[in-house]
């Protein structure tokens, strides 16, 4: 009785061991704050995606590959849940797809004149063009020099991009920073580890490039623009943030003064209407001379206006474009409204959000010198050969 009574015991002992064992590897796991995704039970890539710990993006300068690690290791089970996170959307995705190509996601007026040009192109169909892309604002401002805006999407194309992009952040997948200044958006690029390669959003900035950037650009910039220039591009939406729902530490209110790495830059603002916010102008420096510094390169903050230079805001679906060169970048957001509570804080702001698409030739190569009057492109070879997306390099 007495040999029984011990082996129940030391059997009691060794469970009870064995429960305090994984209590204390469950806890050390816990305590650590890293998730192995590899080591989970479910064989779907999204779920393993979504238990990946992604880490925070935090430097404001020089940070373009920040977290290059985290994104290497992980960028291939990455790619493949997005994959799965289309195909579990794709009802979704095909009735937004459906609804914009009924609708149109271009200003009528616009896409009509762009038509033209592509149809015919000749001075008289160009002039036309040109005429959309003005370099003032409809209220006696003059835009800084070289740097032209319009109307590009309608409603509705706002409407689309931004139901793709919102429904995009609900995913749960780790994304990059959008650059080496900007913390908060995304990029687009089926090629990328740590973009998101929706296809409806890489066709949607494709067709932007296709249809607007490259030809427009060609178009605005004759001289600074040649058929290698903008063979490739970099795409990617930013997140200005004025409200006082987070520290200032947590979110970027403002972009100090740059350059962009591209030959031409494209900047289009997806708010919806009812998206206020004050402030988060887009200011510029002088227009880029031949050897591309700008002028007022080295002058006070107050120099902003001299030479050209000055500041041009949004409004939802506008865009501005201009060369990468052109250092620029955006004022602080403030709030949207002055509604205070108890204590006389302000509870209310607002928020801009903008997708941008850099063009840059081959191998990432950016020029910055002119050419000359005899290189540049004729009306036809701006117009037919600024089609297909990414075009292929060899």
């Amino acid at each position: 009785m007495s040999y029984k009574l011990a082996v129940t015991a030391n059997f009691m002992f060794l469970i009870v061991c064995s429960l305090l064992l994984a209590c204390t590897v469950a806890y050390a796991q816990q305590s650590s704050g890293m998730t192995d995704a590899c080591n989970t039970s479910t064989d779907s890539p999204l779920e393993r995606a979504r238990l990946l710990r992604m880490p925070q993006a935090i430097d404001t300068q020089n940070a373009e590959f920040e977290n290059e690690s985290f994104f290497n290791e992980h960028g291939s089970l990455i790619q493949e849940a997005w994959k799965e996170w289309e195909i579990e959307h794709a009802t979704t995705l095909s009735n937004l797809n459906d609804d914009v190509k009924e609708q149109g996601w271009m200003e009528t007026s616009l896409a009509k004149a762009i038509d033209d040009a592509f149809t015919n192109p000749s001075e008289e169909t160009e002039a036309a063009l040109k005429s959309f892309w003005t370099n003032n604002k409809g209220t006696n401002k003059v835009l800084p020099k070289g740097v032209y805006a319009t109307q590009l999407l309608s409603p509705r194309g706002v409407s689309y991009l931004r139901n793709l992009f919102d429904l995009a952040s609900t995913s749960g997948i780790p994304t990059r920073r959008p650059n080496g200044m900007n913390r908060y958006g995304v990029i687009l690029d089926s090629n990328v580890h740590g973009a998101v390669p929706v296809q409806p959003l890489v066709e949607a900035v494709e067709e932007i490039i296709d249809r607007i950037v490259r030809p427009v650009g060609r178009m605005l910039f004759q001289d600074r623009i040649g058929c290698e220039d903008d063979l490739d591009y970099y795409a990617f939406t930013i997140s200005y943030d004025g409200t006082s729902a987070s520290s200032t530490q947590s979110k970027d209110m403002e972009l100090k003064e740059h350059r962009d790495a591209s030959v031409v830059t494209l900047n289009i603002n997806l708010n919806l209407p009812e998206e206020e916010y004050v402030g988060s102008d887009v200011f510029f420096r002088g227009y880029p001379a031949a050897d591309g510094w700008s002028s007022g390169d080295f002058f006070a903050e107050n120099s902003r206006d001299e030479d050209g230079g000055g500041t041009v805001s949004f409004s939802p679906g506008t865009a501005i474009i201009h060369l990468g060169a052109h250092r620029h970048g955006s004022l602080p957001i403030t709030t949207a409204h002055s509604d205070s509570n108890s204590e006389g804080k302000q509870t209310s702001g607002g928020k801009r959000f903008n997708l941008v698409i850099w063009m840059f030739g081959k191998n990432g190569d950016v020029r910055i010198a002119p050419y000359s009057e005899e290189e540049q492109l004729t009306i036809k070879e701006r117009w037919h050969g600024a089609i297909k997306g990414r075009m292929n390099i060899i």
